[in-house]
């Protein structure tokens, strides 16, 4: 008797991949290019990708296709495969890719990855992406020229993901991103509670009698990261039942440049910002406080406030993540703190434990301190 047509599709990749026709991390024919080859319909095709995704066999990514994977999934948990034990690796080299350098956040968290391997005997190569896909593409294939033994990632984007990253993850190879949420890939992450976290710096603004509330960001779809903050914010209104307008949320600022944008791009972009705010604060005068998702956006916007004749927090109450101490006094914003330490440490540890083939969560979700500084005060 003749096997389904979907068994037989699904007997082909599967043998293409045994016989590394198709190797780990390649992208597997899509539903229409299959539907195409074997004369069969698109229904058949997908059927025999759902089959081989339910076996592990391949990653299906929406959006972006499926592809060969050489991890396995157990649960809420990760196992890589035919990793030799930590003690093998002598001489532990270890790369770590961000985006740049920035102003209230990621400094601390650089510092505690390198302290954490050095504790391990290791070595830390640090490369940065400039902020693009494209420069993060070349960070990640220099250090693995370099021959690291495994990554540390903190990606530009969490809705484009870069092929040399993705690759690596799908192959097994040992890697652990921070900050970052890549929805659809099975890859051990550490990130901040980012919804808990915008829901309380929401709380705080309700509980000293805010009830106009607005909320700053870049757009949300490009990173896990300012998603997850808006949908903090916007649980805090279901919690106090109150009505959230939609042309309080402000989610299409763009001015914190990539590394290597030129002044001129970059000041274009600042002053289309500056406009969008004047208007908003203008034409929307029942908003007394803002949740900001980034420590720029909430210094921006006390510069276009003061332009304004407003002040903070007399007028306003700002609020933001990251914001940078003061050694002299109360930090000026009154902001979340993430704590970059224990992201660095617990990167390394889930990195560690991967090397040695042990089982790590897929998600590591830390918690945070709210710092109340001085640009918020109760109405």
């Amino acid at each position: 008797m003749n096997k389904p047509l979907y068994q037989q599709i699904f007997n082909q990749i599967t043998k293409d991949i045994m016989t590394g026709s198709l190797m780990p991390g390649d992208k597997v024919p899509s539903e229409k290019e299959l539907s195409d080859h074997h004369q069969v319909s698109r229904i058949t095709a997908k059927k025999a990708l759902d089959l081989l995704a339910s076996n592990n066999t391949i990653e299906r990514i929406r959006g972006k296709g499926s592809y060969v994977t050489e991890k396995l999934t157990v649960g809420n948990e990760i196992a890589s495969l035919g990793r030799a034990p930590l003690q093998e690796h002598e001489g532990l080299l270890v790369g770590a890719v961000f985006p740049g350098y920035m102003t209230g956040y990621g400094l601390q968290l650089q510092y505690a990855i390198e302290k954490k391997i050095a504790e391990y005997n290791g070595t830390l190569i640090i490369k940065r992406g400039g902020g693009l896909i494209e420069g993060e593409e070349e960070a990640i294939s220099s250090v693995m020229q370099m021959g690291v033994k495994g990554l540390i990632a903190f990606p530009v984007s969490s809705e484009q993901y870069n092929r040399n990253l993705l690759k690596l993850i799908l192959e097994g190879f040992p890697t652990v991103v921070v900050d970052r949420d890549l929805k659809g890939i099975l890859a051990g992450t550490v990130t901040t509670d980012n919804k808990a976290a915008a829901q309380e710096l929401t709380s705080f603004l309700f509980d000293r009698g805010h009830q106009h509330v607005a909320f700053l960001s870049p757009p949300p779809e490009i990173t896990s990261t300012v998603e997850d903050r808006l949908q903090g914010f916007q649980q805090a209104y279901l919690m106090y039942g109150l009505r959230l307008k939609p042309e309080h949320l402000i989610t299409n600022l763009t001015s914190a440049p990539p590394i290597n944008w030129t002044s001129e791009q970059h000041r274009d972009f600042v002053e289309r910002d500056v406009r969008t705010l004047q208007d908003f604060v203008r034409d929307n005068p029942e908003v007394t406080a803002f949740v900001t998702a980034e420590y720029e956006l909430a210094v921006m916007l006390t510069k276009v406030l003061k332009q304004l004749g407003k002040r903070v927090p007399e007028d306003f109450s700002v609020t933001c993540f990251d914001c940078p101490d003061d050694p002299l006094d109360i930090p000026w914003f009154t902001h979340i703190r993430q704590n970059e330490h224990a992201m660095g440490t617990k990167a390394v540890e889930l990195l560690m434990a991967q090397l040695q083939s042990d089982r790590v969560p897929l998600q590591t979700l830390l918690d945070y301190q709210l710092i109340v500084g001085r640009s918020t005060r109760s109405l």
